[in-house]
């Protein structure tokens, strides 16, 4: 049997409208990225929130990209309370700014060599500092901005594979790295090809992201409404509002099937 059918029967995972999603907890993601950092072929790791479930439903290719990737996990407390609603339970979010210190301390003693790859010039390389001040036998072996053409992807990709990278950390935000991901995956040496949205904007302190509790309570769209409104406004009022609608339609729309 090939190996990624032998993968793919060991995942734990549900169908949410249309995107296969994985049943795993924050402790069980750091275990899965560890483990594909140690194998010999490249894996894909993506994340779902409320906003990149809407995408993938207008987003044929995008969807197509999710569903082919080796983990994707739940980003977002709406994927969790929408899961619900088919009676699928999902541990909870999984939530980068928050978990990526203590994975990188898990990292660092697995002696793994990451590379950062995303954001405005100069941010990527700032939430590595702040990171290595954390975490100083942390092994990170480069760092570029996101703001490159597809024609140099090439010139980059090299440069990472010439680092000996085990684990490349990509913010370029969906879908669009997504799709690059899963376009450049086969040019990689690397283990790990993971998608991370803004975490860097986080890491480095260039975004704020508000008070812990609300953040602990699912209120983490707020906290980043108020501190970017001109830019986010659209996308958590109205698209959070959306994806509920879309979610409760889709459920009707399966229920009645049962009926008929």
């Amino acid at each position: 049997m090939p190996e990624s059918q032998q993968q793919r029967r060991k995942r734990n995972t549900v169908d949410l409208l249309g995107v296969t999603v994985d049943v795993v907890d924050t402790e069980g993601l750091c275990d899965q990225i560890v483990e594909f950092a140690t194998q010999e072929k490249t894996r894909t790791v993506m994340y779902v929130n409320a906003d990149c479930m809407l995408l993938a439903d207008k987003d044929k290719k995008y969807r197509q990209v999710l569903n082919a990737a080796d983990l994707v996990y739940a980003d977002g407390v709406g994927v969790v309370y929408a899961a619900k609603l088919w009676g699928y339970s999902l541990p909870g979010r999984s939530t980068g700014a928050d978990f990526m210190p203590d994975f990188c301390r898990t990292f660092a003693g697995k002696g793994l060599r990451l590379y950062f790859l995303g954001a405005p010039d100069g941010v990527a390389e700032r939430a590595a500092e702040r990171l290595l001040q954390q975490i100083p036998d942390l092994n990170i072996v480069g760092t570029h901005h996101g703001y490159f053409s597809p024609a140099q992807s090439d010139e980059i990709i090299s440069r990472i594979n010439s680092a000996k990278t085990d684990i490349v950390v990509v913010g370029f935000g969906a879908p669009y790295q997504e799709v690059w991901i899963h376009d450049n995956a086969h040019l990689f040496d690397a283990a790990v090809l993971w998608g991370v949205g803004g975490l860097f904007d986080f890491l480095s302190g260039k975004t704020n992201r508000g008070p812990q509790w609300l953040l602990d309570h699912g209120f983490e769209w707020l906290c980043r409404l108020l501190v970017e409104p001109r830019r986010l406004w659209r996308r958590y009022l109205l698209g959070n509002t959306k994806f509920v609608l879309f979610a409760l339609w889709r459920r009707f729309q399966d229920f009645i099937k049962t009926i008929f």
